[in-house]
Parts: C-alpha cells; sequence; structure tokens
C-alpha cells in the first residue's frame, strides 16, 4: 500500500510548486496594478489641473483679445481726430 503513496509524492510537490508559482506572480500582478492604480490617479490630478490653467488661460485669452480691440478702436477714433484737426482725408 506505500506505493501509491511514493508515487503521489512527486506530483504533489509539482502541484505544490505550481500553485507557489502562481501565488507569487498574483502577488507580483497585485504590485503591478497598485502602481498603475497609483500612477493613473497621479496621472487624472495632473489633468485637472491642466484643465483648470486651461479654462484659466482660456479667459485671460478672451479679455486681452477684447481690450486689444477696444485699444484699437480708440487709437483708430484718435487717429481720426487728429486727421481731423490737421485737414488730412483719406
Amino acid at each position: 500500500m506505500d506505493e501509491p503513496t511514493h508515487s503521489g509524492a512527486p506530483q504533489l510537490e509539482k502541484l505544490e510548486a505550481t500553485v507557489r508559482r502562481v501565488v507569487a506572480e498574483l502577488q507580483a500582478l497585485r504590485v503591478q496594478r497598485d502602481t498603475a492604480r497609483a500612477e493613473t490617479e497621479k496621472m487624472r490630478a495632473a489633468l485637472r489641473e491642466r484643465g483648470e490653467t486651461l479654462k484659466r488661460l482660456e479667459g485671460e485669452l478672451l479679455t486681452l483679445q477684447t481690450e486689444r480691440e477696444q485699444v484699437r478702436t480708440r487709437i483708430e477714433q484718435l487717429m481720426a481726430q487728429i486727421d481731423s484737426l490737421t485737414g488730412v482725408q483719406k
């Protein structure tokens, strides 16, 4: 009766080795997953910050474009007044 026990031992050892290898790989994958999740959250935070900066800069750009147009209009009006005083016709 000892014969079946001895022949099963190498198979059990092989199974144990396979289970240990799978457990080690699973642990490594979990570490990689956690690292990837942390990196993803970091990227999302950076993306949100960039989005906020972009919105702020778009607002500033619009303000500056509006101011530039107002200055251009005022300069054109001043030039027209100067031209009318000097008698220059366009």
